[in-house]
C-alpha cells in the first residue's frame, strides 16, 4: 500500500499515548471478557502518566517488532495475550494523522515449519482461528471507538483510489 499524501509514517514523538491507553483498555476488554487477566499483563498495561513516546517505547514492556517495509519507521509491540494464548500483541507504529499512530493486532501464532502430530495440529489450527477472530473483534472495537487502525487506513486508501481505475472496456 502506498501512503496517501496525508498519511503515512510520522515521528515517534507525535504518537499520542492517551490514544494508546484507550487502545490497551479496549484490547483487554475484548481479549479478557471476564475482566480478569494475568498479573504480567496488568504490569505491561501500566506505565507512567506522561511519558515521552520515544522514552516509553524504547524499553520493556514494549518491544521493537520491526520496521515498516521500505522505510526506517519502527513498529512497536505490547504483548497482552488473550485468555488462551499469552503471545498475541498490540502493535503500533508512527503514522501521520491526528493521533500520530496506527494500531493493529499481531496474533503472533504463525509458526513456520511446525511439525505437530495430527491431534496437536488440529488443536493449534483451532487456536489460530480463535486468535484471528479475537484480532478482528479487537480491531473492530477500536474502529467503533474511533481509534486509528490499519484497516481504517487501508479502506480510506482504497476509497481514495476508487476513481483511478479505467472503466471496464475502455
Amino acid at each position: 500500500m502506498e501512503a496517501h499524501p496525508d498519511s503515512g509514517p510520522a515521528d515517534v514523538d507525535a504518537m499520542r499515548m492517551d490514544v494508546l491507553r484507550r487502545a490497551v483498555d479496549v484490547y483487554l476488554k475484548v481479549a479478557y471478557p471476564s475482566g480478569e487477566y494475568p498479573e504480567s499483563v496488568r504490569r505491561r498495561a501500566t506505565w507512567d502518566e506522561d511519558p515521552a513516546p520515544h522514552e516509553l517505547l524504547a524499553k520493556p514492556p514494549f518491544e521493537r517488532a520491526g520496521k515498516t517495509p521500505g522505510s526506517q519507521t519502527p513498529i512497536f509491540a505490547l504483548r497482552l495475550g488473550n485468555r488462551r494464548y499469552p503471545h498475541m500483541k498490540l502493535q503500533l507504529q508512527p503514522w501521520n494523522n491526528p493521533e500520530g499512530l496506527m494500531l493493529s493486532v499481531n496474533t503472533h501464532d504463525q509458526i513456520a515449519g511446525l511439525d505437530l502430530a495430527a491431534a496437536d495440529a488440529d488443536a493449534f489450527r483451532q487456536l489460530q482461528a480463535e486468535n484471528q477472530q479475537l484480532k478482528e473483534a479487537i480491531e473492530q472495537a477500536w474502529e467503533a471507538e474511533g481509534l486509528p487502525t490499519f484497516l481504517h487506513f487501508l479502506r480510506t486508501y482504497i476509497e481514495s483510489r476508487g476513481g483511478d481505475e479505467p472503466a471496464e472496456g475502455a
